[in-house]
Order: C-alpha cells, then sequence, then structure tokens
C-alpha cells in the first residue's frame, strides 16, 4: 500500500515540471509588454512643454533716450524732423540703417528714426531687420555733398586733420521750455552729460533779443566756463568750473553774450541799464569785482552780441546803428568805433579764432532766410562762405568749427571736410582738455 501510493509521485512530477518551464516563458513576454507602454507616454511630453517657451520669443531689444532727441522721417539728418523725444523715453527697436547707426521706431503711429548715439540700447540687435529707404531728392545744407564745393575755392582740402579734443558744451530745450546745457566730447559722442539749468529765457534765448549766437563761453585760461541764466528781463551771469564751484560775476536786465578776454581775468557783456532803458557793453572781472562801462548804445541803436580779440583784446559787436545789422569794432580802451561789415542784412554772431587773425559770423545774405557761416580775417577783409548754420565757434586748436543747423550740433574741420553730428541742441561752445 505504501509502495503503491508512491508510485503516482513520479509520474506526476515529470509532468508538473513542463508546466514551471513555460511560465517563464510567458511571464518576461508580459513584462517587457508593461515596461514599452509606461515609458513612452510619461517621458516624452514633459521636455517638449517645459523648454519651448524660452527660446521661442526673446525680448525684442529697447532704446532709451540719452537726451532729447529729433525724430526723422529717415536715417539721416537729411529727412525731415517729425518731433522730439524726451530724455529718458524708451522704445522699441524695429528696424535699423545698414550702418546701425540709426534706429527705427513708433513715432505716434508712424516709423520715426533716432540717433543710435543718442540711446542706450537693452537688449542684442543682430537679429534686428534692415531698413532701407531712399534718402530724400532735395538735400539740407548741412549736407558734405553741398558745403564743400563752396569749401574748396578758399581752403585745400586736407585729409589729415586729426579731430580736436575737449569738450563741446550746448543748449537743449526742455519739455517744460526751459533751456539747459549740456557736453559731449568729441570723439565720444555716445557719451552726453547734462550740466546747468539756464532757465525759461535768459540772455540770448530770450526771442526779444535773438543774438544768434551762443550764451555760453569757455576761458582755458580760467578753466572756467561762462553762462546766463534767469528768465524773462532779469539774468545772472555765472561762471563754473569742472569741480562744479559756481560763483555770481554780475546781474542785470538781459544779459547777452557773455565773452572771455584772452588771459581768462575778466568778462566782457552786453545788458541793460538799471532802468532798462539803454543797453551798453559792461566789463567785470571774473570774481564779479569791478564791473564798468565799455560802450553805451547811440541813438536807436541795438546791439545784439559781440566777440572779444584773445590777442588784442579788441571787441567786434553786431549793431543796427547803419541800417542794416552789421559788425563793428572797438579798439581794447573801448574806443573809436568803426563799422566792418557793409552788407545791409542780418548779420550776427561773431566768434574769433584763437590766435585772433579770422572771425567767424553768421549773415542771410543769400535770402531773408536762407542764413550762412562765413569767415573773414580780423581786419574784415578776404570774406568768403563756408556752410548755412547758425552760432559758430572754433575749436581750441583752431583746427575745426562747431556750429548748429536743422535743432542740432555739427562739426566740420576748417577745409570743410567730415562734416558729422554732434548731439541735439544748438548754440556750441567749444571748451579745452
Amino acid at each position: 500500500m505504501l509502495f503503491a501510493a508512491c508510485q503516482p509521485s513520479p509520474t506526476a512530477t515529470p509532468t508538473a515540471a513542463p508546466m514551471p518551464t513555460a511560465t517563464p516563458t510567458s511571464a518576461p513576454t508580459a513584462t517587457p509588454e508593461a515596461t514599452a507602454t509606461t515609458a513612452p507616454t510619461a517621458l516624452p511630453p514633459s521636455p517638449t512643454a517645459t523648454a519651448a517657451p524660452p527660446t521661442a520669443t526673446p525680448p525684442p531689444p529697447l532704446a532709451t533716450t540719452k537726451i532729447i532727441v529729433n525724430v526723422r522721417a529717415g536715417p539721416s539728418a537729411a529727412f525731415a524732423i517729425l518731433g522730439k523725444l524726451p530724455r529718458g523715453t524708451t522704445k522699441e527697436i524695429l528696424g535699423k540703417s545698414a550702418d546701425s547707426q540709426w534706429w527705427q521706431i513708433d513715432f505716434e503711429g508712424k516709423a520715426g528714426w533716432i540717433a543710435a548715439d543718442f540711446t542706450n540700447v537693452r537688449g542684442g540687435t543682430n537679429n534686428v531687420p534692415v531698413i532701407a529707404i531712399a534718402k530724400p531728392p532735395t538735400a539740407t545744407p548741412i549736407l558734405t555733398q553741398i558745403a564743400i564745393p563752396r569749401l574748396r575755392p578758399t581752403f585745400t582740402p586736407t585729409a589729415d586733420i586729426p579731430l580736436s579734443g575737449g569738450r563741446i558744451y550746448f543748449v537743449v530745450k526742455q519739455a517744460d521750455a526751459s533751456y539747459t546745457t549740456a557736453w559731449v566730447r568729441p570723439n565720444k559722442k555716445d557719451e552726453i552729460f547734462s550740466d546747468v539749468t539756464l532757465g525759461t529765457a535768459p540772455g540770448d534765448l530770450n526771442n526779444a533779443l535773438g543774438t544768434n549766437a551762443s550764451p555760453l563761453d569757455w576761458s582755458g585760461r580760467a578753466g572756467k566756463l561762462a553762462y546766463v541764466i534767469g528768465g524773462d528781463t532779469q539774468n545772472k551771469l555765472q561762471t563754473i568750473d569742472q569741480e562744479q564751484n559756481v560763483t555770481d560775476v554780475a546781474s542785470h536786465g538781459a544779459i547777452v553774450t557773455p565773452r572771455w578776454f584772452g588771459d581768462g581775468t575778466q568778462l566782457a557783456y552786453i545788458g541793460y541799464d538799471n532802468n532798462f532803458q539803454n543797453q551798453k557793453i559792461y566789463l567785470v572781472n571774473a570774481d564779479g569785482t569791478n564791473k564798468r562801462e565799455c560802450f553805451g548804445a547811440r541813438s536807436g541803436e541795438t546791439l545784439r552780441g559781440l566777440a572779444v580779440s584773445p590777442v588784442t583784446s579788441e571787441i567786434v559787436f553786431v549793431s543796427n546803428y547803419s541800417g542794416g545789422t552789421e559788425l563793428w569794432k572797438l579798439d581794447s580802451a573801448c574806443h573809436a568805433p568803426a563799422q566792418m561789415t557793409f552788407f545791409n542784412v542780418d548779420t550776427t554772431a561773431p566768434a574769433f579764432s584763437p590766435d585772433g587773425s579770422s572771425i567767424l559770423f553768421v549773415s542771410n545774405q543769400d535770402g531773408p532766410s536762407q542764413f550762412a557761416v562765413y569767415m573773414m580775417q580780423s581786419d574784415g577783409s578776404n570774406i568768403r562762405r563756408l556752410i548755412e548754420g547758425f552760432s559758430p565757434i572754433f575749436s581750441p586748436d583752431g583746427n575745426w568749427i562747431a556750429f548748429s543747423a536743422n535743432g542740432e550740433v555739427y562739426i566740420m574741420d576748417i577745409t570743410g571736410n567730415r562734416i558729422q553730428t554732434v548731439a541735439p541742441g544748438f548754440k556750441p561752445a567749444w571748451a579745452g582738455e
């Protein structure tokens, strides 16, 4: 009985053995199917959904104005001015000129252009599209192709004149109708610095006086900038050095064109007397002492600006005494007024060269609204036309001329070459290092 009971066991054991063999065969088949189904479903969607947004839409480049900037109809100073952007205005850069010197922006729903030099840019501009715009058919007077032919008959063009250094001061009209000064180095035009607040209508910036000359003048000897501040009829003449030390020099009615003497010890200027009845040329020491009269306006005469020779201390002033507005000269003792020009038109803004040999001035000999910069010898001879513009001034080394036109400051070398924009503004003064 015991033996019979044991016989079926060995028989059952070999029959059951193939069953475990089949089971492992089906188990591995089921396991990979479950793994394959789970892995593709969970992993691919995650990286796709997370990575796409950052790389698809980079932020647009933005330009922020460093000073009040003219907005033009195209990428050049030859295009018409559409308006102005206040300092600190930020605009998206929509396009650029081929040389990346101008940015296209949206200005009151129109395509406008601003000079890249006068902006700080946030973001890359490599992918900004280049916008090609044809130049206007009629060029403005400040373009090289118009100015240089007028200069070549009297100057020998020289390509080797190095760019003068120093600082160019100029006037900026703010959005609130007040005036401030700013300055920039000719070789670093992307760095513009704000400076003195002048007020609402000081001296040469008063529409009633309109001298065409700068209300600013620099003395290398004194190391100071002279300027006029104020509004309405009462003005104050001040000086400031590079450490921002301010000196009150004189207070007067309607002070016009303060100009340093060559030695930096005194200034000349035009102002009304205490009763606002008569204009006079005054002299005053740089520290404000010893103010005295130099020359009083004659009957019916209006004085509209002056310049002082840095060499002889002669004074050239603007007067309508002979009918038209002409240039006159006083000797170093403020005596012997003598007429220098006889154009019988509007002639203003005289400025001596550093060596005293030449005088720049502005005149509208070509027509009532066609003002141009002229140069002549200090004795009134050899008069020649240079370029259309206003408020000319020599560089301290005498090799360059700064002037204003179309609401911007320009410079060119004395041969008439290398005309270039400096900054939006007007009525420049050129200071040494």
